[in-house]
């Protein structure tokens, strides 16, 4: 499979909601211990990152609407809609039998922003 046969509505979606692999891997595995409470320590741990950028990523998922936040040890749920659990259900589908396909159709996003970004400091000749 080629990033060109993905689904056009979950190419998309990949393109404009999936920032980077941690944070689809951070969906995979909210998503796979759905009865789990993560915390940020927890969320470090399994994905082998520092804390903090689990924090980080704890605050986009909430912030996306995938996770719910309670207590005040900030304990995330997976807890999305309806209708973004079923594209994250076949966002994991796909991620799970084109592994590569996905990672790099992420990566190629995140060089086209920054691509985009380094762009707008560019001297022009005016």
């Amino acid at each position: 499979m080629t990033a060109a046969e993905i689904p056009d509505d979950l190419r998309r979606f990949i393109l404009t909601s999936v920032p980077s692999v941690p944070y689809l891997e951070a969906i995979l595995l909210l998503q796979r211990e759905r009865g789990t409470g993560w915390t940020a320590p927890l969320l470090a741990r399994r994905l082998y990152l520092p804390e903090p950028r689990a924090v980080e990523l704890l605050g986009s998922l909430h912030a996306a609407g995938i996770v719910a936040e309670s207590g005040a040890e900030r304990v995330f749920t997976y807890q999305p809609e309806a209708e973004l659990a079923a594209m994250l259900e076949r966002l994991a589908r796909l991620y799970a039998a084109n592994l590569v396909v996905v990672t790099d159709l992420i990566h190629s996003s995140v060089d086209r922003r920054a691509f985009q970004f380094a762009d707008a400091f560019r001297l022009r000749k005016d």
